[in-house]
């Protein structure tokens, strides 16, 4: 796999990661701006994944390395795994801004690894596909990062 095939790989990884924690949670939330949001995140990383199984060979399921293997410890869609995953141990529909670093570094490391799925692209169908989603992702970051707020207040 080249390099720009493991950074689109990690784009994905990452955004199923998400997608899978905000759907998981989701009817446990009690607040109805935090299930809004939590509902349109979770629909721009469902359309995210779906608009980049083209470019994704091979398939994703096929990308992840087996859990313990040591390249995959360091990359960054194991450490956003593991933070979405211990976010959803702790998760508490009544206080969803107790999870909210975790969610907020999700939301980051995937918005930097699409600016650089962007950077490396040569395809100019795959860097306006990537291009596209910026502004949501933004937009997904910048909620958590309210999120967060909520919690020091």
């Amino acid at each position: 796999m080249n390099r720009q095939e493991d950074v689109l790989h990690q784009v994905a990884r990452i955004a199923r990661s998400g997608r899978d924690f905000f759907v998981e949670v989701y009817p446990g939330v009690i607040d109805p701006e935090v299930r809004t949001t939590f509902s349109y995140i979770a629909e721009v990383k469902e359309r995210l994944l779906t608009d980049l199984l083209p470019w994704l060979t091979p398939p994703l399921e096929a990308s992840i390395p087996p859990p313990g293997d040591s390249a995959d410890h360091i990359s960054p869609a194991a450490t956003v795994a593991k933070a979405y995953a211990d976010a959803r141990k702790t998760f508490r529909g009544a206080a969803p801004a107790a999870s909210a670093a975790a969610l907020a570094f999700g939301e980051e490391q995937l918005l930097r690894l699409l600016g650089r799925a962007f950077e490396q692209a040569e395809n100019q169908s795959l860097k306006q596909l990537l291009k596209s989603y910026h502004p949501q992702l933004v937009i997904c970051r910048e909620a958590m990062s309210r999120l967060r707020a909520r919690q020091v207040a």
